[in-house]
């Protein structure tokens, strides 16, 4: 059932118009044949209901999870991305957002991605921050066990929190857009690290360790905000952050490549399904980047030849 709505989302029809759809041999390739070798075709609203309720969210999330950390596996990637796109709506749609930015009405997925690959998705209202939506996103690479080097972000996402979170949660160093006025915060030095450390010798502090160790300290004990003034700093004072940052430009381009590919939309969808299924395109796309990766296709996000 799962690969059928994959075939529903890239061909972009309706339940029914994607069982008609179906030839003989996409019916075989799919399964549907009963012990005696005859075509059994599930009807549209079978489609629909074993999606809608049988899965529903909680269990496309958990697809979601296991698609993400087997691609995780099979990707040579250290870099991931983190970034919005909108999801329009009709221009009269009453439950959709205006967000001015988009001049349109719309919801946001937020989107994670390693390398090109999409992994973790989010879905909020139109107005909704980006920054809030970090932590999840953080949660579900560390239950993924993903092994990074960098987790890039825009100016959306930065805080001395997300800077932390992401460098003490997934080893990561945090290459997170910083305003052109940003300056150096002097409680972010290595004065004021072991100042706090020293001061918190009662709790294990010490002094002497290294600069890792003394703000894995601060950030158990609760001073998580000055773990992230310092790795900002580091990242002002970083010659190569532009560069490192400049990677994140691929999130736009396979935006556009998801949009093109499977309904990434609200448009004639009811206002308590939308999140399903935003969530379902989501994973549609993913499987079809996951079934390339185990054929070892080479030119990677390329579904052109497919149905």
């Amino acid at each position: 059932m799962i690969k059928l709505f994959v075939v529903k989302c890239f061909r972009q029809l309706s339940y029914d118009k994607t069982i008609s759809s179906l030839t003989e041999e996409e019916a075989i390739l799919l399964s549907f044949y009963d012990e005696n070798g005859q075509i059994k075709l599930p009807s549209g609203g079978t489609l629909h209901h074993f999606m809608k309720y049988r899965l529903g969210e909680k269990g496309v999330n958990e697809i979601m999870m296991l698609i993400g950390e087997k691609i995780l596996k099979l990707s040579q990637e250290k870099e991931a991305k983190i970034d919005s796109t909108p999801l329009e709506a009709s221009r009269y749609d009453k439950h959709a957002d205006y967000n001015p930015h988009y001049e349109c009405k719309m919801d946001k997925a937020h989107i994670t991605m390693v390398g090109t690959y999409p992994i973790f998705m989010t879905h909020t209202k139109g107005l909704s921050g980006d920054s809030p939506e970090l932590i999840d996103h953080i949660e579900a690479l560390k239950n993924m066990n993903a092994n990074l080097e960098f987790y890039s972000a825009d100016g959306g996402y930065d805080s001395f929190l997300n800077h932390s979170d992401i460098w003490y949660n997934l080893n990561a160093k945090p290459i997170i857009s910083y305003a052109s006025n940003a300056v150096i915060n002097q409680e972010g030095e290595e004065e004021r690290i072991d100042h706090w450390v020293n001061k918190k010798w009662k709790l294990g502090g010490d002094i002497h360790a290294p600069m890792e160790n003394k703000l894995r300290f601060l950030y158990e004990i609760g001073r998580k905000e000055q773990v992230g003034m310092y790795l900002r700093n580091q990242n002002i004072r970083d010659e190569t952050f532009d560069d490192q940052y400049k990677k994140r430009a691929e999130c736009e381009k396979i935006h556009g490549h998801i949009k093109g590919t499977v309904k990434f939309d609200i448009r004639r969808v009811r206002n308590q399904s939308r999140k399903l299924y935003s969530l379902l395109s989501f994973i549609a796309y993913q499987l079809l980047v996951l079934t390339e990766m185990q054929n070892k296709v080479e030119n990677k996000n390329s579904f052109g030849g497919y149905f």
